[in-house]
């Protein structure tokens, strides 16, 4: 029930569907009362000002991106890392062309397979099935597994979990295999912006271990730019914001971080 509620939650403040929305109330608005108030078309100018300006959600994703930095050091010290899903591409599609594909996360598995690389020894658990409430096609985890064997890659030390469709079923799934095995710290390789919310999550529903942020797939720079930008971008930044801070107050106040 949680899943399907934060889904149909999320369509409505998507924010390309907000700018529809704030027109049509826009234009209710106009032909309802005949004559536009001045103040109130300002309020809408102002708020779609907001939604465009780039600077503004790219500053604000900025600061979700730098709570944790990525270090190779540390990437080639651990002795095991978590791959959360959402590098693959649509697994219907990839279904339907009998082929992978890969998403607009897939530096958190180009980073696992460099992790493989440095450290043959070390375990990799490719965790999620997909995010979709209807899934169809092929699952994140089997995309996963045919890019591996595609590329030649040592998988004797990949394991995977296929059932997960969110964060918190992420770390709740995993949890049986994190106890059983013998590694204390775990790496977690997941988009900047996404990972406050993962590694908090793993981190609430798994005392016993320790676990390091692993930063991949970053949306913004060490420095702002004043211009406009592309407005698709800036509706892009407030989309991946809004789902963030959204996913991170629903998750703390449900005692899910």
């Amino acid at each position: 029930m949680f899943l399907i509620l934060s889904k149909l939650v999320s369509i409505f403040l998507v924010p390309l569907n907000l700018l529809v929305i704030s027109f049509f109330i826009l234009m209710v608005i106009f032909f309802w009362i005949k004559k536009l108030n001045y103040r109130i078309l300002i309020l809408f100018c102002i708020f779609w000002f907001i939604l465009l300006y780039k600077p503004i959600p790219e500053f604000l994703v900025k600061s979700l991106e730098d709570k944790y930095s990525y270090e190779e050091s540390k990437l080639k010290s651990l002795q095991g890392v978590i791959v959360l899903g959402g590098g693959t591409g649509s697994g219907e599609i990839a279904g339907d062309r009998n082929d992978w594909n890969l998403g607009e996360s897939s530096e958190r598995i180009i980073k696992a397979f460099e992790y493989i690389q440095n450290a043959p020894e070390g375990k990799v658990i490719f965790t999620g099935m997909s995010g979709r409430l209807n899934f169809r096609g092929i699952s994140e985890a089997a995309i996963t597994n045919q890019i591996l064997r595609a590329l030649k890659i040592n998988d004797s030390n990949v394991y995977f979990e296929d059932k997960s469709k969110n964060t918190y079923q992420n770390a709740i799934f995993l949890k049986p295999i994190l106890d059983k095995s013998d590694i204390k710290k775990w790496g977690i390789i997941t988009s900047a912006t996404h990972m406050n919310r993962a590694i908090s999550t793993f981190r609430k529903n798994s005392t016993e271990k320790e676990f390091e942020a692993l930063p991949v797939d970053f949306k913004t720079g060490n420095s702002l730019y004043l211009f406009p930008g592309n407005m698709s971008e800036s509706l892009s930044l407030w989309q991946i914001y809004i789902h963030e801070i959204l996913g991170f107050w629903t998750y703390k106040i449900t005692g899910r971080l």
